[in-house]
């Protein structure tokens, strides 16, 4: 009769058994399953966290390049206006300029350089008694370019001058009209046989170039600041 101590009994050799049958039928998981496993468990919990913390204030981060600094304007105090040695002051005063209009430059320029006769006649002219007919050429052609022009000096007996031989002539004007007269007699002195003109203190030759002043004689008239004087050939 067998011991039992030696062999064990059958009902313990049969558990035995099973317990190695099962086991054996278990496969061991291999690395990559188990790594799968892993991502699989860290998505689901990031899921859940996401769903379950409370929706919060969104909040924007602006970056070191799209801060731009504030743009800086500076004036340094000026203490005293520019000067110019040449020009004096500039840039504090202003002289007002009357609007000229097209028409009436273009008027201007006309008459300055438009040519004229030379008209001799006494017809339609009072008081030009002892002028010559230089003289009376000259107010015949101011008078058809300037009508309404003058009144006109002229002849004066006993005058040192040329108004006492009837070879100058006096037109009473306002500067603007007196500018334009002169012009008109300074682009016919040629044909109007004029020596010499002298208007707001300034003396003209035909062929002298340019005006020349003259000296204080104490008054505007005797300045000719009214008027024009023409002295001819």
């Amino acid at each position: 009769m067998r011991s039992p101590h030696s062999t064990g009994s059958g009902r313990h050799r049969a558990t035995r058994t099973r317990r190695s049958a099962v086991l054996s039928g278990l496969r061991r998981p291999s690395l990559g399953t188990a790594v799968k496993g892993l991502g699989l468990i860290a998505s689901a919990l990031g899921v859940a966290v996401a769903f379950a913390a409370p929706p919060g204030p969104q909040v924007l981060e602006l970056t070191a390049a799209q801060v731009r600094p504030p743009v800086e304007a500076r004036a340094e105090p000026v203490s005293a206006p520019a000067r110019v040695t040449r020009y004096g002051v500039i840039g504090f005063t202003a002289q007002p300029v009357r609007p000229t209009s097209k028409a009436s430059s273009t008027a201007r320029a006309a008459r300055s350089t438009s040519a004229v006769s030379r008209d001799t006649s006494r017809a339609g002219l009072s008081n030009v008694g002892g002028m010559t007919p230089n003289a009376i050429a000259v107010i015949n052609a101011v008078t058809k370019q300037f009508p309404g022009a003058g009144p006109f000096g002229g002849y004066r007996p006993g005058d040192p001058g040329d108004h006492g031989t009837g070879h100058a002539v006096d037109i009473m004007c306002g500067t603007a009209q007196g500018n334009e007269i002169a012009s008109f007699l300074q682009a016919n002195a040629g044909t109007l046989n004029i020596k010499y003109l002298i208007w707001r203190q300034r003396i003209w030759y035909p062929g002298g170039g340019s005006w020349q002043g003259m000296a204080d004689r104490g008054s505007p008239t005797a300045n000719h600041y009214d008027h024009v004087h023409v002295s001819v050939l």
